[in-house]
This record gives C-alpha cells, structure tokens and sequence, in this order.
C-alpha cells in the first residue's frame, strides 16, 4: 500500500472529500490519510509565524507516523505569497516527514506549464483584496491572468457548502474568452462534481485546488488514475511537475 498525506488547515474538507472516489480505479491500493493543522485557512504575513510553524510541524510528524509515502501541503499560504514560499513550506515538510512533499499552489503552476498554458480566468472563494494577491502570485509566475472572480464568501465552511448547482453557473460565468483554463483557488469549493460537464460546456480545462491536490500526490509517487468523469485531471497521463526543485 502507497500512502499520500495531506497536510491541511484544520477547517479543511475539500480534499477528503473526493479523494477516495477519484482513486478508486488505481491499480495499486492507496491511503490517502489527512494531518490537520490549527492554522487559519488563508494566512497573511510573508512567512509562518513561529507558533504556525510549530502546528505546521506537529501535524506533519503525525503524518509521518502514519508511514506516508508523499505529503501534499493544502492550505492557502503558499498562494497568496507565491512559489518560492511554496518551495519552502514544502522543503520544511520533506524536512520533518522525510518523504517527498509539494503544495497544491506547486502542483497548480506547474501543471498549467506542462499543459502550455499560458492565460488563466481565476476564481477565488474570498474577498477582492485576496483574489488580487492570488492573481499576483500567477503573474508573478508567468501567466497571464485573463480575469479574476472573487465570490466573498466569508468561510471555508460556505466554500464547501456551496451548492453544486451553482458552482456550474459560477464556473461558466467567470470564464474568459482570452483564457485558455479556469483556475479555482483553494480546496474548499465544490468543483470537482462538475468539472468534466463544465470543461465540455467550455472546451476547456478546470483547474481546481482539491483535485490538483489529489492530482499532485499520485504524480509524487508517480501514480495515475483514468478516471475522466473527473475531468481532465484525470483523463490525461500527462504527469504535473510537483517538486520543489526548481
């Protein structure tokens, strides 16, 4: 058995949530077992405070007595302040556990490189002022963001809560003629139900943060899944770059 760690914010639900049902059809069993961490979902500052690190650490050691094989970091930091601090929260994390480790904000800028794409429409579940510093973090990347949707929703817990049904509509409505994908900052929302019917209904792919963090856990271990009723994600063997060496 293989198993993948998912490091999250304590208020996190978005990966658990489909994680078993899109690796049902891998060949080779695997564990997919969550580390929660007491930190606030979207963290602000240039770096961990000393007393988040300390929580970033604890919950990743748990994880690690789990005998993970790989650990994928969820939460929202990596985002909003970039690749490079990506690189580090997840070096710090190969540090603890000493497995592989990557961030779903990685496994998202590089997989949008190897798919050569280069404009994005972005959503972001929260206010204006973070979808402005989620946008920066691609710009700052390379890519060209077409449009940027903030959908000022106060809690992780809305963001999940949200019904299916809208997060269609919402989905269709924040796309751009210029854009090439749509991107889905976080984990939280329910996108991955309806990606592959909205990717039809656009001609294009959908990007989101809990199916590229499942994604970038089985490219950690180099694991894929067919399993196209989740959408491109999972359609392709085309692997996502997840590391943290570059």
């Amino acid at each position: 058995m293989q198993r993948i760690g998912h490091l999250v914010p304590s208020t996190g639900i978005g990966v658990e949530r489909w994680a078993a049902q899109i690796c049902k059809p891998v060949s080779i069993e695997t564990a997919q077992p969550i580390g929660r961490a007491a930190l606030p979902e979207v963290l602000s500052g240039p770096a961990l405070a000393p007393s988040q690190s300390n929580e970033l650490t604890r919950s990743a050691r748990l994880l690690a007595d789990a005998g993970v094989d790989a650990v994928v970091w969820g939460g929202s930091s990596s985002d909003l302040h970039g690749a490079a601090h990506g690189r580090a929260v997840a070096r710090w994390i190969e540090e603890v556990t000493g497995v592989r480790a990557s961030t779903v904000t990685l496994g998202q800028l590089d997989l949008l490189a190897r798919r050569d794409i280069i404009s994005l429409a972005l959503i972001a579940p929260g206010s204006e002022q973070v979808a402005g510093r989620l946008a920066d973090t691609y710009l700052a990347a390379g890519f060209k963001v077409a449009s940027v949707t903030a959908l000022g929703l106060g809690t992780p817990r809305e963001a999940a809560e949200l019904p299916v049904s809208r997060m269609r509509k919402l989905l269709l409505g924040a796309d751009s003629l210029d854009a090439q994908c749509v991107v889905v900052a976080g984990t939280e929302l329910p996108v991955a139900p309806v990606a592959a019917l909205v990717e039809r209904e656009l001609g294009k792919p959908v990007y989101d943060g809990a199916r590229v963090a499942i994604r970038t856990g089985l490219d950690l271990l180099g694991l894929t899944v067919s399993a196209p009723e989740w959408g491109e994600l999972f359609s392709v063997d085309q692997k996502a770059g997840v590391c943290c060496d570059h």
